[in-house]
């Protein structure tokens, strides 16, 4: 299920895209996932662009059909609230990844119900931002692929095919020097390792409070420059990123239990999206949790979304 809205097509219309091309390129590469050498645009990006063209891009709808889950992802215009793109996102029983079964040589458990949900949920924005913003993927010439990388299997397509990436440009680009106390990626990235390094070694969550408040210009910079360094990369199962650490730390340094640690962590989130995104991180960790922990989690989480699907109705209305 894919669909667009008309809407103007002119001059105008398509210099704000080439304006939203050049806007959040830095973001949607620094974000993007590379799966056997291809760079595949994850949901982060395609917000990215969306909020670039003043629109809003969420998930709704999220229910259990045959074969599998399915949510409708759809791109909103905020000026107006005119909904300029829907699609559907499906997570597919057939999917050892998510549903369990025999995958590359490997026995994998079953998902838990709400991580399902979730992934369909990041599909259906994805795949909603794609029916609209796909041409400014090719605008910013960086090589990169406009299926969503929530949708790529583990380890790439097997055929090697993908039939919609963007050749690279003819040219390489020129190294970015970023604004920032880190002039390049690489550095910037090493920072945020090390910053991790000292919380994983601190013996207090005093300790962990003064080294998070020492990175604050490294965290800021992050925040704009390589987002994925905070959250974590959801094609890494163990990656959760220096705000992931820091919470499991603080949770292990106060004896609170990692239960309490991801509950804390969560409970940071401030919009549907991100909470999305949050659990797509966390998932390996959630799923390693004991039943009595697990069902503790799973209370919490489902008491908070709900929370904030109430406050999005209420806001909308």
């Amino acid at each position: 299920m894919n669909a667009i809205v008309p809407v103007s097509s002119n001059a105008d219309s398509y210099r704000a895209s080439t304006d939203a091309a050049t806007m959040c390129k830095d973001i949607v590469v620094a974000t993007a996932s590379v799966i056997q050498g291809k760079k595949y645009v994850c949901v982060e990006g395609w917000q990215a662009i969306a909020i670039a063209h003043g629109c809003a891009a969420g998930a709704r709808d999220v229910e259990r059909v045959d074969g599998g889950v399915r949510a409708i992802g759809e791109v909103r215009r905020m000026s107006d609230g005119v909904v300029i793109a829907l699609a559907e996102g499906f997570v597919g029983e057939d999917e050892p990844t998510w549903y369990g079964g025999v995958s590359r040589g490997k026995t994998l458990p079953k998902r838990a119900d709400y991580a399902i949900r979730a992934m369909a949920q990041t599909r259906a924005i994805s795949r909603a931002c794609r029916s609209a913003f796909a041409h400014v993927v090719v605008m910013m010439k960086a090589g990169l692929a406009t299926t969503p990388a929530e949708e790529v299997p583990y380890g790439g397509f097997d055929n090697g095919d993908v039939v919609d990436i963007t050749p690279a440009p003819v040219e390489p680009e020129a190294r970015q020097k970023l604004e920032g106390p880190h002039s390049s990626k690489t550095a910037l990235r090493k920072a945020v390792h090390d910053v991790i390094a000292k919380v994983r070694a601190a013996q207090s969550d005093d300790e962990i409070s003064a080294i998070v408040k020492d990175a604050k210009p490294t965290i800021r910079q992050a925040e704009t420059d390589w987002p994925i360094l905070l959250n974590g990369d959801p094609q890494i199962e163990e990656d959760v990123g220096l705000k992931g650490v820091v919470a499991l730390c603080r949770a292990a340094v106060a004896d609170k239990g990692m239960v309490q640690g991801l509950i804390d962590s969560m409970k940071t989130c401030e919009t549907l999206s991100s909470l999305t995104n949050w659990m797509a991180t966390n998932e390996p960790i959630i799923d390693a949790l004991e039943d009595a922990d697990r069902r503790l989690f799973e209370k919490e989480f489902e008491g908070f979304e709900a929370g904030m699907k109430a406050v999005a109705l209420v806001n909308a209305g």
